[in-house]
């Protein structure tokens, strides 16, 4: 993504808890506010980082044009524990990028489960 402009960052509630949950856990330290931020100010530049990649929407989910759905892997520790993912919506258009979700590899194998997912996609364009 090249291009002067910024996207701008407008996070979900169903992110604001998840990311408060683990953030409470402790299990990624001290560092995991920090480390988080940085990932999510660096969307604002580029919202398709190599780290990301397109996501399937959850079954019956549709989202309007110009919006893509795509799933980020935080690397904050070592192993598959020390992995986190970041679920979120990109508005190329409006410039727009939404966090949906943050877990851990060890709270979801693949992703939350699709009606979750579905719910916090609804949510988003209900709004």
């Amino acid at each position: 993504m090249t291009g002067s402009l910024r996207f701008s960052l407008e996070a979900t509630d169903q992110f604001n808890r998840t990311f408060r949950r683990l953030a409470k856990s402790k299990a990624y330290g001290n560092d995991f506010k920090d480390v988080v931020g940085e990932v999510l100010r660096g969307l604002l530049h580029d919202p398709y980082p190599s780290n990301s990649r397109d996501e399937p929407l959850p079954r019956g989910t549709r989202i309007p044009e110009p919006w893509t759905f795509h799933k980020l892997t935080i690397k904050i520790g070592p192993g598959a524990s020390g992995q986190l993912r970041l679920v979120y919506l990109v508005n190329e258009t409006d410039r727009i990028v939404k966090p949906l979700w943050i877990y851990s590899h060890e709270q979801f194998k693949k992703r939350p489960p699709d009606r979750e997912i579905h719910g916090s996609i609804k949510e988003v364009f209900e709004d």
